[in-house]
C-alpha cells in the first residue's frame, strides 16, 4: 500500500511539472541527434537571449563571435569571471544537457538525495541548428530545478 501511495505522489509531482513544460519528454536520441545538427549547421557567431527560472531565475544576453563568447550579461550585469560565461553558449547548454542525462541513471550521489529519487528532463531542440530552445530538469525529491527558455537566438555568420 505504502508503495502505490509513493508511486501516485511520484506520478503527481512528474504530472504537475510536466505540466508546467510544453516541451517533450528528454531522451538520448533527442540530445544526440540535437548535438549532431549544431556540430553540422551551427553557426560561428552568433548572438542569445535565455530566460531562466527555477532556483536562480533571471535574463542571459551571451554573443559568440568565431566560437568563442565575447560577452556575457546577467540580468544586466556582466560577470567579472569569464569562465562562466561559456556555460550559456551553445555547446555550454548541449553539454549541460549531456551532464545532466549521464547523471540522470543515479541521481543519489550527485543530487544527494535518497536512493530511488528520480530526474525528469524536458526538452526541445531546433530543427535545423540543434541549439536547446527549452530545457526543463527537475530532481524529484530535491530543491533542483533547473528550467531555461532561448526566447532569441540571431545566427550572425555562416557555419563553423
Amino acid at each position: 500500500m505504502l508503495g502505490m501511495v509513493a508511486a501516485l505522489g511520484v506520478t503527481a509531482v512528474i504530472f504537475f511539472f510536466a505540466m508546467r513544460s510544453n516541451a517533450p519528454r528528454l531522451t538520448r536520441a533527442d540530445y544526440d541527434a540535437a548535438v549532431a545538427r549544431w556540430e553540422k549547421n551551427g553557426p560561428a557567431d552568433y548572438d542569445l537571449d535565455l530566460e531562466l527560472q527555477g532556483n536562480r531565475p533571471g535574463n542571459i544576453h551571451v554573443e559568440v563571435r568565431h566560437g568563442k563568447v565575447v560577452h556575457m550579461i546577467r540580468d544586466g550585469v556582466e560577470p567579472r569571471q569569464q569562465r562562466t560565461w561559456d556555460y550559456w553558449s551553445v555547446p555550454g547548454q548541449l553539454d549541460t544537457i549531456g551532464q545532466d542525462l549521464d547523471l540522470a541513471d543515479n541521481p543519489t550521489i550527485p543530487f544527494h538525495v535518497a536512493d530511488g529519487s528520480q530526474v525528469v528532463m524536458w526538452a526541445e531542440f531546433d530543427p535545423q541548428l540543434g541549439y536547446p530552445h527549452q530545457y526543463h530538469r527537475v530532481v524529484l525529491g530535491a530543491a533542483f530545478e533547473v528550467h531555461w527558455t532561448v526566447t532569441r537566438f540571431r545566427a550572425l555568420g555562416g557555419k563553423k
